[in-house]
């Protein structure tokens, strides 16, 4: 089942191994990785015989070899041993044409219950290392060590309980995939809930109410966070959404009978669901409850393996399900991505899903690309078609979903190709910005030839307040003032929205433009970007508008700006020039990298500001 898309050196890890198997390293035990897995490891690094790793272990129970061979050539090999006492070491050496290239050993306490991980580079140094902590023989928590095999930074969590919380309204979006980590606090505010608090959701794969985001497709040390970034895209394009989420069902297939029942109790009808695998005997129990429950409408991925699923089946995209709709990623031009899967037959949408920015599983900023985060993004588009029209069917919805495309440039899918599906369907949004207040600006001197009165937009609780504003406008000021220009703010508005608007992207940006309305230069301060790459600050001329016309004259400014008063002040030289080139000149403002130690401009950029401002109509 596939989601779609040190200096520790050995020999001297060997005196730290020295006694027995049965005996214990003082120095080990902080971390407690076992003896008997850097023996291994070791062993593994000399390429010793089969036989030898008996010899290392007086009560092996059995050792086995097995190669690995890719196409014809072997290119290293697998052991299990085993001992009297359950415990478990799997050691795997890759040495492709004789030259080592890794070797790992993992070590099981059981044959379920995983323990310590490491993993060694070519010159066979410890390089990764994890070991798993257990309470009551429940995984509690995964702790990655250093290459000296002592304890790095925090421990990270291994489900968790779910904190309580109240339910915070909106259209209720169930997500199967590999569990949330529902300790973020982006994810934790937006999950649904019962009147007592408790999370609507469920983990089909453990059989708990914990679905924590945890997928070992890779390794229990390295999981696969695919749910967490999901989520999160969802949720950022669709501000009215809430997440039920489901840890997918595996190993147990059948089980997807009890989740989507689950789901269809739960009141929630967007079901968004980016896993496959090419067998269609893996769907039979989804397909028949997908049949039971029309009142589902089910987003799915067409998967990521380059193919045509109208001849190379990829399920569930492959069934003949009413009440769904299948979802591939698009590049820029309106083709398919690199790696995408396509079909006419069986293809609904092209969306992009190339670089969209998510929250990785730490709360990080992160972008991500394959089709299923261009089926979060349909999903979030039919949570606000809901918000919108509440009493739509799953096949309304559905037809509501595909009127939005337009053709495709290829015979790739059925419907067509959406864009920029978060420019879609936003009224709910359009909303809630509204102007809460209109501030006297209070003047301050400066002599100049030209005057630039540009109106200034703060956000609710952005993090920006009016004080702050002014007193960085002032500054700005001061800088361009070099160029006989004195900035004298036309008005100082602050604007209160919902969350998922606080933050720069295109599409809140032209709909915050689309309330406001103005003729003159604007300068926006917001919480920070959605978009990437990440930046501090960002302004829009003739040129880099031609798409977004709405946004021309505009300058964007983010709370994370570190020198927030000559960030400002490029920007709206930017604007000033009609110009989005950079200077290479030493300590020039308009540099690419904004530094206190840049803060000069040309007579040549002074000259140019005047001229295009005046015929730009921004220069009194």
């Amino acid at each position: 089942m596939n989601f779609l898309r040190s200096a520790c050196y050995l020999p001297i890890v060997c005196l730290m191994v020295s006694a027995s198997h049965s005996g214990t390293a003082d120095i080990l035990e902080p971390a407690s990785v076992p003896e008997i897995t850097i023996q291994a490891l070791r062993l593994a690094c000399d390429n010793v015989k089969e036989d030898d790793f008996s010899l290392a272990f007086s009560d092996v129970v059995s050792s086995a070899r097995q190669d690995l061979v890719r196409g014809e050539t072997i290119f290293g090999w697998r052991q299990k041993i085993e001992f009297d006492d359950q415990t478990q070491v799997v050691v795997q050496r890759i040495a492709p044409q004789g030259q080592l290239r890794r070797v790992s050993v993992e070590q099981f306490k059981s044959s379920s219950r995983p323990a310590a991980l490491l993993v060694s580079d070519q010159n066979c140094q410890i390089h990764q290392a994890r070991i798993i902590r257990y309470e009551d023989d429940v995984a509690v928590g995964l702790q990655p060590l250093n290459s000296e095999l002592v304890a790095e930074g925090s421990e990270i969590p291994m489900n968790p309980p779910v904190p309580t919380g109240v339910d915070p309204g909106g259209v209720p979006v169930a997500l199967v995939d590999s569990g949330v980590n529902y300790l973020l606090p982006e994810i934790q505010s937006r999950l649904a809930r019962e009147l007592d608090g408790r999370m609507i959701g469920f983990d089909y794969w453990d059989m708990d109410h914990r679905p924590f985001d945890s997928h070992p497709a890779r390794s229990v040390f390295f999981p696969q966070r695919h749910g967490t970034r999901t989520a999160s895209i969802i949720l950022r394009e669709a501000s009215s959404a809430k997440i039920l989420p489901y840890r997918y069902p595996r190993p147990d297939m059948s089980r997807m009978h009890q989740l989507i029942a689950h789901i269809a109790r739960s009141g929630a009808r967007i079901v968004n669901m980016s896993l496959g695998s090419n067998n269609a005997r893996d769907w039979d129990a989804f397909e028949d409850a997908a049949r039971r429950h029309p009142q589902l409408l089910f987003i799915v991925s067409a998967g990521n393996n380059n193919r045509d699923i109208d001849i190379e089946p990829v399920y569930p995209a492959s069934l003949t399900l009413k009440n769904m709709v299948v979802v591939t990623s698009s590049a820029g031009d309106g083709y398919p991505a690199e790696g995408s899967n396509w079909g006419k037959e069986n293809v609904d949408l092209l969306v992009p899903g190339e670089g969209i920015p998510a929250i990785g599983f730490s709360g990080e900023g992160i972008d991500v690309s394959g089709s299923s985060y261009a089926v979060a993004r349909i999903t979030a588009l039919a949570a606000r078609i809901l918000t919108e029209h509440p009493d739509l069917d799953a096949m309304q919805l559905k037809a509501k979903i595909l009127s939005l495309a337009t053709p495709e440039r290829g015979a790739f899918v059925k419907s067509g190709w959406i864009k920029e599906p978060s420019d879609l369907m936003r009224d709910q949004d359009l909303a809630s910005i509204q102007v809460i207040t209109q501030e006297t600006f209070t003047e301050f001197s400066g002599v100049s030839d030209a005057v630039f009165r540009p109106m200034l937009v703060f956000l609710s609780q952005s993090g920006w307040t009016a004080d702050r504003v002014q007193t960085l406008i002032q500054s700005a000021s001061r800088i361009i003032q070099q160029c006989n220009i004195v900035i004298r703010p036309a008005s100082l508005v602050s604007l209160a929205t919902n969350d998922g608007i606080r933050d720069f992207s295109m599409s809140n940006a032209k709909l915050i433009t689309k309330v406001m309305k103005s003729d003159r230069a604007s300068v926006f301060f917001v919480r920070d970007t959605v978009d990437r790459p990440a930046f501090d600050a960002v302004a829009f001329g003739t040129r880099n508008s031609v798409n977004t016309p709405e946004l021309r004259f505009t300058a964007w400014v983010t709370t994370m700006t570190v020198d927030p008063h000559i960030a400002l002040a490029h920007e709206l030289v930017h604007v000033l020039m009609d110009d989005g080139t950079h200077s290479y000149a030493p300590r020039n403002l308009m540099r690419g990298d904004t530094s206190p130690n840049n803060l000069e401009l040309t007579a040549a950029q002074c000259e140019l500001m005047q001229r295009n401002a005046r015929a730009n109509g921004l220069l009194e």
